[in-house]
């Protein structure tokens, strides 16, 4: 049955009845004898299918032709992704949509990513290094180009492909199965771009700080596991409850006499605003009216006092952070 659906689906794409009975005596007979077929994979086949030194000789459009290298994509996609490859299912619909998604990816080979992020070495802020791990993994493709950032999606249960989703490419990192080979060679990249991120500290230590939770998976490079570590750790309570405390000892302790020359009050703002950030982070949120009471408690600088009753009597509750401070 398969098989007839396959046929159709040749004649529909444009192939003549020879051309069609000549690709299924090559043993191509159903969708699933097109998988793992790659692009000159279908141009050897359609030269042994025109034939050629004395065969009949067989007609084989260029659309035709470039509709099969579709269908071998899409055949390939669907697979790797765990949907169904059913021939009657390869329509013009799914003609145009992987036909375009084909060529897009063609274009991505030529634009490069994002860089990767810096090393996390000690005084490293755990969140910069975390987002810039996930930019790095939404623009690096692996195995049938999905990007590697499916290995550390939250849920390893891959979600329904006929579900809504914002785009092709957050499609593709939530419905990609966590299973086979190719999950095998992603989750090992995964590792291995986490380890050479994490493994070297500073001139004076052996290795990185992160490097401790994650050294166990090194055998099996195992990319998921390590970067599900790496979030118990960075972001459970005990780390929380770090981060914290000294966010908010730094707001206690910065202190602003005068610009110095390596201290500068655009320095002190920039000190309170990550400790605020760091607050945030962590669900503390600060009210802005208190943001702008703790920057003006630590100026110590005697000309500005007239500045700072100024601020204190003027500032609207709900003043935005950092305050532009006139100093």
């Amino acid at each position: 049955m398969e098989a007839a659906a396959f046929g159709a689906a040749l004649t529909r794409i444009g192939f003549s009845a020879n051309a069609t009975a000549a690709i299924q005596q090559n043993q191509v007979i159903t969708t699933a004898s097109l998988i793992g077929m790659t692009k000159e994979d279908v141009e050897q086949l359609m030269k042994i299918v025109r034939g050629g030194q004395g065969a009949p000789v067989i007609t084989v459009p260029f659309m035709a032709q470039k509709k099969f290298t579709i269908l071998c994509y899409w055949v390939n996609r669907r697979t790797r992704l765990g949907e169904p490859i059913l021939a009657a299912q390869f329509n013009d619909a799914a003609i145009l949509t992987y036909g375009r998604l084909m060529m897009q990816e063609s274009k991505d080979e030529e634009t490069e990513g994002v860089k990767a992020p810096a090393e996390f070495k000690a005084g490293a802020k755990w969140k910069p290094f975390k987002e810039g791990c996930i930019a790095f993994f939404n623009t690096n493709l692996g195995m049938d180009r999905v990007p590697i950032s499916y290995v550390i999606r939250e849920d390893a249960v891959p979600g329904n492909p006929n579900d809504p989703y914002p785009n092709e490419h957050a499609r593709l990192i939530a419905i990609t199965p966590h299973v086979g080979l190719e999950f095998e060679t992603d989750n090992g990249r995964v590792y291995d771009y986490l380890k050479a991120w994490t493994l070297n500290g500073p001139a004076w230590t052996l290795n990185g700080p992160a490097w401790t939770w994650i050294r166990s998976f090194n055998p099996a490079r195992n990319g998921r596991a390590a970067w599900l570590a790496l979030i118990t750790h960075y972001e459970g309570d005990a780390q929380k409850d770090r981060v914290k405390d000294a966010a908010y000892a730094a707001i206690s302790q910065a202190k602003y006499f005068g610009d110095r020359k390596k201290f500068s009050f655009e320095t002190y703002v920039t000190i309170h605003q990550e400790a605020f950030e760091d607050l945030e982070q962590y669900g503390q949120q600060i009210p802005a009216d208190k943001r702008v009471r703790d920057l003006l408690q630590g100026i110590k600088d005697p000309k500005a006092n007239a500045a700072k009753e100024t601020v204190l009597a003027t500032a609207p509750s709900g003043m935005t952070f950092p305050l532009q401070y006139p100093i």
